[in-house]
């Protein structure tokens, strides 16, 4: 069996396990909250964590940069020069972690002057701030280089079965709390504890896998000057995807205040926990593609990567659709009316996720490639206009408009102009239009089924709890009929079902 595909099938199967995990538990945490201490906690908690993942900027992309980097030395078994990139690492994040602690504390002064209306009651806003930054500064500190060792040796599935396990310990403990104690500072001070745990854990398995692998040495100048090359090309897309989710907060705060977003949080969350769910499977064949890339001819990348691609779009579509038809009856019973938005916002809503969809794979063969740099402008730009964007039209009309704002980004800028980098550079003798058209198609079959979904299940005279045995029932068998008839219409349907034929047999065989 080909050990690229080998552990990039148990990297899925570990990352699905972990990924549908960090949707459950923070599902019944999330309602614990609204229910014991109050929506504006729950926005409190959202607006602090999307503060930070802006000053998580500093952090620039090493991580990646550097995996990037070891693909060859642990290709060749040359432990002397992992060991050597693993020292640079430790190095870099100590002093990102003292630079995350810095700015942190410097930001306190605005806290106050970016969130609009009242403060939720018996909390001192300060104290809570101090609590997330620890949380996030503290694993800069301890261990965080031994992450990336797991994932240039393709296991990941280590990590995520470790960070599974963190998870379930910190969800039982919190809710635990929030229902004997119900006090968000006991909630919030879980956190960095098990952050701890999470990082002498990892360190510890490292040890034991991989014992003559330590932090020594030093890398070449070539080698630092090519990482730091390419962490200058992540840093800016690190500022993109920042762009697109954390400032929409920040954004929310200031004009609309903790309600708002702790309501446009939900809806977030359950689509974020359905992309991210459905991004484990780039996600876990990443330094696979990587040293496919570096082994393997042009073709063959380029057939697996439209084989790939039409595998995902069919799986994503088909969730773009079960997100049109079932996100108001569910937060109807989830959360109540009077934390609903309208189906405009939703549709704005499904829209922006199948644009996210659209270009993982793209994403996945560029950082394969170690495209980065290359694709500097794109993300500056996209960066740049986003932001102005989603201030005006946020101004203007609200949560739709910060919503606009992202989706008129990724389509012109970031899947466009992306996936032209990516042919440009990378698969040069293909034809980059062909791939556009093909991208179209995928996008108007996605929307034809989902409109027709939600137009025949809305007609049905179908009320209350048999709406959620009904629905399902539909959008799993008619929705998927719907897209076989399109998908096979595409020129690489056959190439692309060989393909996922293949994987299923090393999934039983697993």
């Amino acid at each position: 069996m080909d050990s690229r595909t080998k552990n990039g099938v148990r990297n899925i199967v570990a990352g699905f396990i972990n990924r549908v995990l960090l949707i459950i538990l923070p599902f019944i945490s999330r309602t614990i909250i609204i229910y014991t201490l109050g929506s504006k906690f729950l926005g409190l908690g959202s607006l602090f964590t999307s503060i930070l993942t802006v000053l998580n900027l500093s952090e620039l992309g090493f991580g990646s940069a550097l995996v990037f980097s070891m693909y060859k030395p642990v290709a060749e078994n040359n432990k002397k020069s992992i060991g050597a990139h693993l020292n640079f690492y430790k190095t870099i994040y100590k002093w990102i972690g003292i630079t995350i602690l810095l700015f942190g504390i410097a930001f306190v002064p605005f806290l106050s002057k970016i969130i609009k209306g009242d403060l939720p009651e018996g909390v001192n806003i300060y104290v809570i701030y101090f609590i997330f930054l620890l949380n996030t500064s503290i694993s800069y500190f301890a261990y965080a280089h031994k992450k990336a060792l797991l994932i240039a040796y393709q296991r990941s599935d280590v990590l995520s079965n470790v960070n599974s396990l963190i998870s379930i310990s910190t969800s039982i403990v919190q809710i635990a709390f929030l229902l004997l104690i119900p006090n968000y500072y006991i909630y919030v001070i879980i956190y960095p504890l098990f952050t701890i745990i999470d990082n002498i854990w990892t360190n510890y398995i490292t040890r034991k896998k991989y014992p003559d692998i330590e932090p020594n040495g030093k890398i070449s100048v070539e080698e630092r000057r090519d990482i730091i090359k390419h962490v200058k090309g992540i840093a800016l897309q690190k500022i993109c995807s920042t762009s697109r989710n954390s400032f929409a907060n920040i954004i929310i705060s200031m004009f609309l205040g903790l309600t708002t977003i702790a309501k446009y949080g939900n809806y977030y969350y359950i689509m974020n926990a359905v992309h991210v769910f459905l991004y484990q499977i780039p996600n876990s064949i990443r330094a696979s593609v990587g040293n496919s890339i570096t082994s393997e001819s042009l073709d063959k990348n380029y057939k697996d990567f439209n084989s790939m691609y039409l595998i995902y779009m069919w799986i994503s579509g088909w969730c773009a659709t079960c997100l049109v038809c079932l996100y108001q009856p569910f937060m109807e019973l989830w959360m109540g009316k009077e934390m609903m938005f309208p189906l405009t916002t939703v549709i704005l809503i499904c829209l922006y996720f199948v644009l996210l969809s659209l270009s993982d794979i793209i994403a996945l063969y560029k950082d394969g490639a170690g495209l980065w740099w290359e694709g500097r402008y794109r993300v500056v730009i996209e960066a740049v206009t986003n932001l102005i964007l989603s201030f005006l039209f946020g101004w203007l009309w609200g949560v739709n408009g910060i919503l606009i704002a992202p989706i008129i980004t990724i389509t012109f800028i970031g899947h466009v102009y992306g996936g032209y980098i990516v042919f440009h550079y990378y698969f040069k003798t293909k034809s980059f239009s062909k791939f556009i058209l093909n991208q179209i198609f995928l996008l108007s079959i996605i929307c034809v089924v989902s409109l027709s979904s939600y137009l025949i299940l809305h007609c049905m005279p179908v009320k209350g709890c048999s709406m959620f045995i009904i629905y399902p029932v539909f959008l799993i068998i008619v929705t998927n009929i719907f897209y076989w008839l399109l998908f096979r219409l595409h020129p690489h349907y056959k190439g692309s079902i060989e393909f996922a034929k293949n994987i299923l047999s090393i999934v039983r065989k697993k």
